[in-house]
């Protein structure tokens, strides 16, 4: 994002705190929507997954139309609780603060975190993934070159190949990126992306990807600041790309609604969104973090579901107060404390048809070793859809 003076501050100060800000929005960590858990039980699989387990064979065997591919959605986390950043008063304040961000940052170690997911997604195999809060952190002298020090991509895609089942991006956009002091002496950039990976290897019969597209929503949120003077623009948006498979093509999209300010802006987003892909030739399948619940009729959940938009959770004979995916601890070291359902996979059911969901990174089993952190404060929802398949 540009930088601009406000106010008479000085430009490295608009730039921190628009960082600051942004960050924040794109966090969805726990507890920041301030909303009690949902009531009901812990749910890890759809009803209907065990069934579409045993009948996978024989749905993609000689002679069917149908065919099954497999996809997910995952909010890694981009690795910090930014909450306090909003009680900075002053420059000074600003910068000690986002020191701490940045070392938060590094001790929740996406290296061994970006394993922990690997091994989910290996196991699961879903040809097409959406990711989001994709952190890329660079980090050099003040005023001098910045390096990379930890590209959250390249990490999961090494941990993803380096298990036999690779991935390769197709479609990116990028939601924020901006550079900040994290100390007198230091500064640091942080890029926040949205991207859709794909297996790769696979014989293009089987999986091929074509007319990669990405773009930013209008609809932006507005953050005050302490700091007299400022406010910040947050820009988030969306990345897709078609996906052809035996059985058929979709057009396959990754996002991530806003988190603050209000529903107002995330509806808007959402009606974007659905406008967006309102007249493709293909099926849609929207997946990423809406921060909507399946209650939010009025909000992001229910102007998708009243644009055509099926659940596949649900669908998949999911209970719509379960399959828990958002409210882990900041620190990901704590007891499990999901709560609440906003990461979903959804799809126009012209075409497909959800067979099967699960919810992954849900369990004390799934923790990184050896540090024992939850791999991300959301879970990742995996599900099974069957192309050429009716309502």
């Amino acid at each position: 994002m540009r930088s601009v003076r406000r106010g008479g501050k000085p430009v490295g100060l608009v730039v921190l705190a628009v960082l600051v800000a942004a960050l924040a929005a794109g966090c969805g960590a726990p507890g920041r929507q301030g909303q009690e858990p949902d009531e009901g039980g812990r749910e890890h699989e759809a009803r209907g997954t065990d069934r579409a387990r045993e009948g996978r064979q024989a749905r993609e065997g000689p002679g069917r139309g149908a065919r099954a591919v497999g996809v997910a959605t995952y909010n890694v986390y981009l690795g910090a609780d930014l909450q306090p950043l909003f009680s900075a008063g002053s420059r000074a304040e600003l910068v000690e603060r986002a020191g701490e961000v940045y070392a938060a940052m590094e001790a929740t170690d996406f290296r061994e975190r970006a394993a922990a997911i690997a091994d989910l997604l290996a196991e699961s195999e879903p040809g097409v993934v959406a990711l989001q809060e994709v952190a890329r952190w660079e980090k050099g002298p003040a005023g001098g070159e910045l390096t990379v020090r930890y590209d959250f991509l390249r990490l999961l895609l090494d941990e993803l190949a380096a298990r036999g089942t690779p991935y390769r991006a197709v479609a990116a956009n990028d939601n924020f990126t901006g550079r900040m002091p994290v100390s007198a002496a230091e500064e640091a950039r942080f890029t926040d992306r949205d991207v859709v990976v794909v297996r790769d290897g696979l014989p293009a019969a089987r999986l091929r990807t074509s007319r990669p597209a990405s773009a930013a929503y209008a609809a932006r949120v507005t953050l005050p600041s302490r700091i007299p003077g400022l406010s910040f623009e947050v820009p988030r948006g969306w990345s897709a790309a078609d996906v052809t498979v035996p059985g058929g093509t979709f057009r396959f999209v990754s996002t991530h609604l806003e988190a603050f300010g209000g529903p107002g802006v995330r509806a808007a987003q959402a009606r974007e969104l659905a406008a967006a892909f309102a007249d493709s030739p293909h099926p849609v399948v929207l997946a990423g973090d809406f921060n909507s619940r399946p209650g939010d009729g009025g909000g992001a959940y229910g102007i998708l579901a009243g644009a055509g938009y099926a659940d596949a959770w649900t669908a998949a004979g999911g209970d719509p107060d379960g399959g828990w995916t958002a409210g882990q601890s900041g620190s990901l070291l704590e007891d499990d404390a999901l709560s609440h359902r906003i990461d979903h996979v959804l799809y126009r059911p012209d075409g497909v048809r959800a067979v099967a969901a699960e919810v992954v990174g849900d369990r004390e089993a799934d923790r990184s070793a050896p540090t024992g952190f939850w791999p991300s404060d959301h879970a990742g929802v995996v599900t099974e859809l069957r192309l050429g398949a009716r309502r």
